[in-house]
């Protein structure tokens, strides 16, 4: 028998199992579609309940981002309601593709974020502190968890937003492991454990939206770890879309990834209108009483306005958008209530939170840690220091990070502050009651210290500062003297300082040879400062031999609004220079006054048929404009009525359409019948604007090139020589060559292009558009570079 457990042969048994084995093997040969079909449908449920584990993950991370907006739009702190008011960003156009047939850039109001989704799959969304980036990545959380805003047929998106600074890849690790593990902290318990398998999933089947904010806060020795980590995700999921945003850093690095770079536009006239309405509707508050406080602030045209001033204006209902007013007003109310609580006070809160700004500004850092706000409390208050503090102190750091204070916390050792506009008050505020601004010195040409400069300028003594403005070379954009220009606006009139910079900036507008691009953002900036010298400064110019300087004056008068002014630009339309009377009807347009309305009614019915077309469409500015438009196309002056209906095209509103089928079909003039069909033609193109060109520019495969070289005897090859065909064709080609050297230079130029481009921008002999079109590249090339071009 053997021991037990141990195993001896047994003919029979073996005989008997083998039989048993042949019958079990026939049974399931002959039961294999029975069993395949149980199977599958095994699986099937099995699959089935996962996809029901899966989706009822993402219902609830699709309901718990929704929730999250108001924690992430920084002015939700004063009306949590705010989050209910997104609108859609617009985003600066970009320059045209290359063709030697542009004659025109994009005009405003922008490219809408949408569109720009739908064009491209990867987009860099820059902008200073208050443009508005943090807020266009939770409208796109918002338009594509409520399904306006789908991908092809892949159905909805999933977002996954990420604050860059608190990422930390382990370049060991696959890239979409740092996804989850940043988002866990974030997200609640009972998503933690399947978040990993969701992000997962998202990518793999391309439904993720990955929305990436605050590049411009990763400190500049993580930022290549950071900017690596996203070239692997992007190689393992090329189908992503991706929104990156950031401040005013070179863009090379992202481009270099696919992205394409888009600047988020202030808002103008219709984005305030807009927000408006919604908060209207939001608050209860009638909308007409916020319009009315809306005209108290007397803000200066084109109105070009930062998201998070207007926000805060409206909801603060301050007097003075953008200035340190509103600031302070920002800070006393998220100090309300902190007296009495705690050993803290408002001044004292004020002061280390101060210190607090400072300190991170100079370190070049985005976090505060626990130790930075213990070491700040205790320089303030030495009674906090533990041990026998540590229970007050304790009680101080709650009570400056609770909810709707200064400082959002991240976990429990770090946190940020609530806005970056508000660090820079804070930061400035700081140094004005020291008095001492030598601090600031260093970083005169530091875009994160541009907004403390600013707020600095209405705090404190800018001796020292002006001088280095005035005395030192600046750069081909005049970027220092248009910063110090929104100094002198929230500056005091009796500034000792202000006299001198107001003369600098008179210099740089006339001066002699300037892109016309440039020049107007010159007068622009001038009728920012509200100075009284600015209109009589216009006037002068009015006189000046250069159409150029002319045409910028007669545009400086018509942003002022002033209807003493009227006279000026009366005279100004009998200018010998086509471009000046153009000039002004499109003041008029912006002047706003009735008294401009009515010149431009009389232009319409009574001046040369060129100005006609102008005025009617310089009318749309106006609230009676359409109903005036309207009229016109009954006048008995068939010109009158041809002008109006060119620019019924521009009202994107189904009464103006029906009211130009009505002119083509009835009106007894045949040119007037014409031009209605056309306008027709146009009204459609407007409503549906059609899609920026963003293609890749390849040089040795652009038509026009082969096209030049092939005239000049040249051949094109590989890129090298397609480079030095290029330079030749922006040195040497003719107008409509030449533009389109300069629209290829805007899409791939280096360091080496700027040196030629700013030749061409600043010379005085080629034609306005050309040099346009020169400073726009050198302005895209030198942002690329990060190059301080002078």
């Amino acid at each position: 028998m053997g021991f037990p457990g141990s195993w001896r042969f047994d003919p029979i048994s073996a005989l008997i199992g083998a039989a048993l084995a042949l019958l079990g093997a026939g049974l399931l040969y002959w039961s294999r579609r029975p069993l395949r079909q149980l199977y599958a449908e095994a699986r099937g449920r099995l699959d089935r309940v996962r996809q029901r584990l899966r989706l009822s993950a993402e219902t609830q991370y699709r309901h718990w981002l929704l929730d999250q907006l108001s924690n992430w739009i920084a002015w939700s702190a004063l009306d949590p309601r705010l989050a209910q008011c997104l609108i859609e960003p617009l985003l600066s156009p970009p320059l045209p593709f290359p063709s030697t047939q542009v004659q025109e850039l994009p005009s405003e109001p922008g490219l809408p974020l949408s569109q720009g989704m739908r064009a491209a799959s990867r987009l860099f969304l820059y902008g200073p502190p208050g443009s508005g980036r943090t807020s266009a990545l939770c409208w796109l959380i918002r338009e594509t968890l409520t399904g306006h805003l789908k991908r092809g047929d892949r159905g909805s998106l999933l977002p996954l937003y990420i604050r860059l600074p608190l990422l930390a890849p382990d370049p060991m690790a696959p890239p979409e492991a740092a996804l989850a593990e940043a988002m866990s902290g974030m997200v609640p318990l009972i998503l933690r454990a399947r978040l990993d398998g969701m992000i997962r999933a998202a990518l793999r089947d391309g439904t993720a939206l990955l929305l990436l904010d605050e590049l411009e806060e990763v400190p500049p020795s993580r930022r290549s770890e950071i900017l690596r980590w996203l070239r692997r995700l992007l190689e393992n999921y090329p189908d992503i879309p991706v929104v990156l945003t950031g401040g005013e850093i070179a863009t090379r690095m992202v481009e270099e990834l696919g992205f394409l770079p888009f600047a988020l536009v202030p808002w103008s006239e219709g984005a305030v209108q807009l927000f408006i309405e919604r908060w209207a509707q939001t608050s209860g508050i009638p909308a007409s009483e916020l319009e009315k406080h809306l005209k108290m602030w007397e803000a200066p045209r084109p109105v070009r306005l930062r998201p998070a001033d207007m926000v805060a204006a409206v909801v603060l209902r301050q007097d003075r958008p953008g200035g340190p007013e509103l600031y302070d007003a920002i800070l006393d109310r998220m100090l309300q209530g902190i007296a009495g609580k705690t050993v803290l006070t408002p001044p004292t809160a004020r002061l280390i939170l101060g210190q607090l700004a400072l300190q991170l500004l100079n370190e070049e850092r985005f976090l505060i840690t626990l130790e930075d706000m213990e070491q700040a409390l205790i320089r303030s208050i030495p009674e906090l220091a533990p041990p026998g503090g540590r229970r007050n102190l304790d009680q101080a750091i709650e009570m400056l990070t609770a909810p709707g204070r200064p400082i959002v916390p991240i976990d429990e050792q770090r946190g940020h502050f609530r806005h970056p506009l508000l660090q820079a008050y804070l930061a400035a505020w700081a140094l004005a009651q020291s008095g001492d601004n030598t601090t600031l010195m260093p970083h005169l040409d530091d875009p994160r210290w541009a907004d403390v400069f600013t707020f600095y300028a209405a705090l404190g003594p800018m001796s020292g500062i002006m001088d280095r403005v005035l005395t030192e070379p600046d750069d081909a954009f005049h970027t220092r003297l248009l910063r110090m220009a929104r100094w002198i606006a929230v500056a005091s009139p009796q500034a000792p300082w202000r006299p001198h910079g107001m003369a600098a900036l008179g210099r740089a507008f006339l001066k002699p040879g300037l892109p016309m691009s440039l020049r107007l953002r010159l007068a622009e900036a001038l009728v920012a400062t509200r100075d009284r010298g600015v209109p009589v400064l216009f006037h002068k110019a009015l006189r000046h031999p250069d159409p150029e300087i002319r045409i910028a004056a007669v545009r400086g008068l018509g942003w002022l609004g002033q209807e003493s002014d009227l006279p000026f630009l009366e005279q100004a339309l009998a200018d010998p220079d086509p471009e000046v009377q153009r000039a002004v009807i499109a003041a008029l347009g912006e002047h706003r006054t009735e008294a401009a309305m009515q010149r431009l009614v009389l232009l319409l019915l009574e001046a040369e048929e060129s100005l006609r077309r102008q005025a009617a469409e310089a009318l749309r500015a106006y609230p009676e404009g359409p109903q005036l438009l309207q009229e016109a196309t009954e006048e008995t002056d068939w010109r009158t009525r041809r002008a109006a209906a060119f620019a019924l095209a521009m009202i994107p509103e189904e009464w103006a359409k029906a009211r130009l089928e009505t002119i083509a079909r009835e009106d007894p003039e045949w040119l007037v019948r014409s031009a209605a069909q056309d306008a027709l033609t146009l009204w459609e193109k407007n409503r549906q604007p059609p899609a920026p060109d963003l293609r890749p520019v390849i040089v040795e495969q652009q038509g026009w090139l082969i096209e030049w070289a092939v005239q000049e005897g040249e051949a094109i090859g590989e890129r090298s020589s397609a480079i030095h065909s290029l330079y030749r064709a922006l040195e040497r080609g003719n107008e409509g060559v030449r533009r389109a050297a300069i629209l290829t230079l805007a899409r791939v130029g280096d360091q080496e292009a700027l040196a030629p481009l700013r030749i061409l921008a600043f010379d005085p002999q080629i034609d306005r558009f050309t040099r346009d079109l020169a400073f726009r590249a050198l302005e895209v090339i030198a942002r690329r570079t990060g190059t301080r071009v002078l």
